[in-house]
């Protein structure tokens, strides 16, 4: 009967220190990763441009953050021409993507260079 206890206990022991390993499989993408994936989703809703612009190519800072519908929210465009920052909002605002590993309501800086086209 003595024997019969130590191997169930064993046995209990074994099974949970099994499950407790599985447990810590984390297949999420790390911050990095997600963020650059949310870059990738933005540059594809914004998608080609039209814009004549004055350089060969214009810098924006875009911070969005990511509401609980999976919507984007843009914050703040920042840049020198207010008519791409128009152009950024009314392409990414509210806009839904799926991205794991991305916090809701944390903002992300994303920067995003526009390049004439030929």
């Amino acid at each position: 009967m003595k024997n019969l206890k130590t191997i169930i206990a064993i046995v209990a022991i074994s099974i949970s220190s099994v499950v407790s390993v599985a447990a810590n499989t984390n297949t999420e993408p790390t911050s990095k990763d997600s963020k650059t994936i949310l870059r990738t989703e933005i540059v594809s809703l914004l998608g080609n441009h039209s814009y004549d612009l004055s350089d060969k190519t214009l810098e924006a800072q875009v911070s969005v953050m990511l509401n609980n519908k999976n919507e984007l929210i843009v914050v703040s465009v920042s840049s020198k021409d207010e008519a791409v920052a128009g152009f950024v909002k009314s392409k990414l605002n509210y806009k839904r993507v799926t991205v794991k590993g991305i916090t809701k309501g944390t903002i992300y800086r994303i920067p995003l260079k526009m390049i004439q086209s030929s």
